[in-house]
């Protein structure tokens, strides 16, 4: 067949090696691919210093755990030393090993615009689902929409410059919304906000 031909050239020039389940064997090549395809990294500096370390840090630290429950990870500290950064280029990394993720940029000056809550709520699950049919009434029905349908999902969601304990509650009220295995990295200038959210690092 004309088609498996295709993907067994593909995989050969993706260094590929075949097993016995042909199935398991397309859906690494659809997979490699998809990725392959995927360049929509987030920009960060031109030159950022310490930045790769910081990431690498992460990633020893998300390697090491030991539970497929959700993890939390906050990131703090004052203004303009580099938090945004630092989880941009964590996203830029780690986000090609998950199929559903979500970078909400911002979410103390979205959440001050006029349903600014609602607004975040309708992002962040019209970037897991890649639509824009899903709509929102009021934050409270978000949180039962996100709740429900997060839940099954492994996510990797990043909240950007939070600053408020209702954006966390709005937006991943507690680890029981996401699905095992999903990671919410959390930039905040209140160190206040992520210890009352009890975040795992």
């Amino acid at each position: 067949m004309l088609y498996n031909g295709y993907i067994i050239i593909l995989a050969l020039t993706l260094g590929f090696t075949f097993c016995r389940n042909e199935s398991e064997d397309i859906r690494k090549v659809v997979d490699n691919v998809t990725k392959l395809l995927d360049r929509t990294d987030l920009f960060i500096a031109d030159h950022p210093v310490g930045v790769e370390s910081r990431v690498q840090d992460i990633i020893q630290l998300l390697n090491s755990q030991q539970s497929k429950d959700s993890i939390l990870i906050g990131i703090w500290g004052m203004g303009g030393i580099g938090k945004t950064t630092i989880a941009k280029a964590a996203y830029n990394k780690i986000r090609h090993d998950y199929e559903t993720k979500c970078f909400l940029l911002n979410v103390r000056e979205v959440w001050e615009q006029d349903n600014g809550e609602v607004s975040l709520q309708q992002r962040l699950l019209s970037d897991i689902y890649k639509t824009t049919k899903i709509k929102i009434g009021t934050v409270e029905s978000g949180k039962m929409i996100l709740q429900e349908r997060l839940s099954q999902k492994r996510i990797f969601l990043v909240l950007d410059d939070v600053n408020k304990l209702d954006q966390l509650n709005a937006l991943c009220g507690s680890r029981e919304w996401f699905g095992q295995g999903s990671i919410i990295i959390i930039t905040t200038r209140d160190g206040d906000v992520l210890r009352r959210l009890e975040v795992d690092y």
